[in-house]
């Protein structure tokens, strides 16, 4: 039996993001949980971000943004971007967090995050009190020793070990194990069905 809970606003797990905006001294850190991808080509991100950000008003000034994914073992960092307003702070000095200039946007990325997205905003919707920010991806980064060399240089994301988050219940998490291969792990009851 399901009990049903109305129209609600959560999914889970959802990356914790770090969004760099702004440029030089002005850089500002912002946790986002509200992003995806929306398309693949061309490569775009999505975030969402609430109209009274001050990292809004960055995005919407230079039209370019880096999106951050952290390991797991800085979630407290991660929090304190999300609950401290820029307004009033500097968050690369408040964590540590060392900014590294970007190849192809002005706003930098952040070194202790294993894997970089560099964008340029492509909409900005407003959807109620909140501003949906896509952004085409002009340039990923990811560190050189968490690369899988046996998978064709692929990302091993186990050495990345991403930040992921539980809207509602306020968690972060890790996300665990591999379970299967996309495109793969279904073949088994394909299979089953074809009698074979």
């Amino acid at each position: 039996m399901k009990k049903q809970l109305g129209p609600s606003d959560r999914i889970f797990p959802v990356p914790a993001a770090l969004i760099v905006s702004g440029i030089n001294e002005d850089a500002n850190i912002i946790t986002i949980a509200r992003i995806g991808i929306p398309s693949p080509t061309p490569p775009t991100i999505g975030i969402s971000v609430k109209n009274s950000r001050y990292s809004l008003e960055l995005i919407r000034k230079t039209k370019e943004f880096s999106v951050n994914i952290p390991p797991a073992s800085l979630f407290k960092e991660v929090d304190y971007c999300g609950m401290t307003t820029g307004r009033k702070r500097k968050k690369f000095d408040d964590t540590g967090f060392t900014p590294l200039e970007s190849s192809k946007i002005k706003p930098p990325i952040i070194k202790e995050c294993p894997y970089n997205i560099e964008c340029k905003v492509t909409h900005d919707v407003m959807l109620g009190d909140w501003a949906l920010i896509l952004g085409e991806i002009v340039e990923t980064h990811v560190d050189k020793d968490k690369v899988d060399a046996s998978k064709s240089a692929e990302i091993d994301i186990s050495k990345i070990n991403p930040l992921v988050y539980c809207a509602k219940v306020r968690e972060y998490w890790t996300i665990g194990n591999m379970l299967g291969i996309g495109l793969n792990a279904g073949k088994e009851i394909k299979k089953k069905l074809n009698g074979s």
